[in-house]
């Protein structure tokens, strides 16, 4: 793309920090896709700063929206989305809003309705966000699906070799008790019977992490220990020490911590009729048709006890990543789909 024809974006985020390492993972694969064909800049807008702030943070986009007028804005987040039109400096600049998953899975109303609305482009992360957000807003204008993606990895594990070790990786949440952490909990005595070296690995922090404690304490479920919030790195590193990855949420708009996990090479275990079977129509996945103690026992305990049957499905895991979800992937098609508004 010549010079000339290079455009003013800004990309608003809920985050504090910078693209390295103070905005989420696709905060930063949309940054990289914005600016690796135009002029970009980086609006943090940080919501959970006391209001006064958050005044002081919106009159400053404001002055520098006149001063230097963007052409185009995206949006990471659709209630982000609902300041463009009270600052009279954006009027008549185009946008676009990012839909993610549960946020939109409510009915939209107010200032979130009319932001979708006069929106120029929505993007959504899958096909299962938009079936969900329509579902309860049939009023929502076309939305074009862009796949996440997450970095490559050099460094594959070969899960039949590795000792039997699940994971379970998310916030936990008091108001949102869908991601299975019970229902993997109900059935891990069982799996234990069966294996009896298995050991189970809890990361994350949230409100419903004491709760889950002393659920473990209080009924001697064995083999289990939680390991709270660790950072990307640490988080890698149990990925490959990892034999299978335990994700049978009922929220998730894209999966964004499965397909970090397939992308190791790890088995992970998804509930049919979510995103997964989505991102993993043929294989690549081991999804599950219910949360019953017994299914997931049964799905768990082969892939802990049979060394094959786990590099196999690693293997087909990790492939179908690499060839649909890695962040050049979705670079790719967030520039394609942006193209007919920035040429």
């Amino acid at each position: 793309m010549s010079a000339q024809l290079r455009r003013k974006v800004v990309l608003v985020t809920s985050g504090l920090g910078t693209a390295h390492g103070g905005i989420g993972v696709v905060s930063q694969s949309i940054l990289k896709a914005l600016a690796a064909e135009h002029e970009a800049s980086l609006w943090p807008h940080p919501v959970a700063l006391p209001r006064p702030l958050r005044k002081a943070v919106f009159a400053a986009r404001g002055l520098w929206a006149s001063l230097r007028r963007p052409d185009f804005i995206f949006y990471e987040h659709v209630h982000l989305a609902a300041i463009h039109h009270l600052l009279p400096q954006l009027k008549g600049v185009p946008y676009g809003i990012f839909l993610h998953g549960i946020e939109v899975w409510e009915p939209l109303v107010a200032r979130r309705r009319q932001a979708l609305l006069r929106a120029d482009i929505l993007l959504s992360n899958s096909a299962t966000t938009v079936a969900a957000a329509r579902a309860v807003n049939p009023w929502l204008p076309e939305v074009k699906v862009t796949w996440l993606g997450v970095p490559r990895r050099e460094n594959a594990v070969s899960a039949g070799e590795l000792p039997p070790v699940g994971l379970i990786v998310g916030r936990m949440a008091s108001v949102e008790r869908l991601k299975g952490h019970d229902p993997v909990l109900d059935a891990w005595p069982d799996i234990r019977r069966s294996v009896p070296r298995a050991k189970l690995l809890i990361v994350g922090s949230g409100n419903d992490l004491t709760r889950l404690r002393r659920r473990v304490t209080h009924e001697q479920i064995a083999g289990v220990e939680f390991l709270g919030h660790l950072s990307d790195q640490e988080r890698d590193q149990l990925y490959e020490r990892s034999r299978l990855f335990f994700f049978p949420s009922k929220q998730e708009g894209f999966g964004l911590a499965g397909v970090e996990a397939a992308a190791a090479g790890v088995p992970v275990m998804g509930l049919a009729g979510t995103v997964m079977s989505e991102l993993f129509p043929n294989g690549g996945a081991i999804l599950i048709d219910d949360l019953l103690t017994s299914t997931i026992a049964r799905a768990a305990v082969r892939v802990l006890s049979d060394s094959e049957y786990a590099k196999t499905v690693g293997a087909a895991a990790r492939k179908h990543v690499e060839e649909n979800f890695l962040e050049e992937h979705f670079v790719a098609r967030f520039q394609a789909a942006l193209k007919p508004l920035l040429q």
